[in-house]
């Protein structure tokens, strides 16, 4: 009775065509990954013109200001006043920024994070 295995030739071509099924694979999961974060920039700024409009409409209509003086605390800048309509601060970064996971910039500049 003959014992019948793989050759070794056998095997080679088998990881190969595993590698190249790979290769083809990798850049779609990259356009796929760059399409849902896409989809999330979009969410983002629809949600910061909610905060906006609902800002609007506690204070008289009007927008917030880019950049105003509250006395002795300093600059008060819009994305504070929005703050409190939004309910996650990450949503003022895009998510195309590679921050692992951080806090984003303007949120520690800002007094929000």
């Amino acid at each position: 009775m003959k014992n019948r295995a793989f050759t070794l030739i056998e095997l080679l071509v088998v990881i190969a065509i595993i590698a190249i099924l790979a290769a083809i694979l990798f850049p779609v999961f990259a356009q796929a990954k760059m399409a849902a974060k896409k989809t999330v920039a979009v969410s983002n700024v629809k949600q910061l013109g909610l905060a906006i409009m609902m800002y609007q409409n506690d204070s008289d209509d009007t927008y917030p200001t880019g950049f105003g003086s509250t006395g002795w605390t300093g600059m008060d800048l819009w994305c504070q006043k929005v703050q409190p309509y939004v309910k996650n601060v990450n949503i003022f970064a895009s998510p195309a920024d590679n921050q692992g996971g951080q806090t984003p910039v303007i949120g520690s500049w800002a007094g929000i994070g």
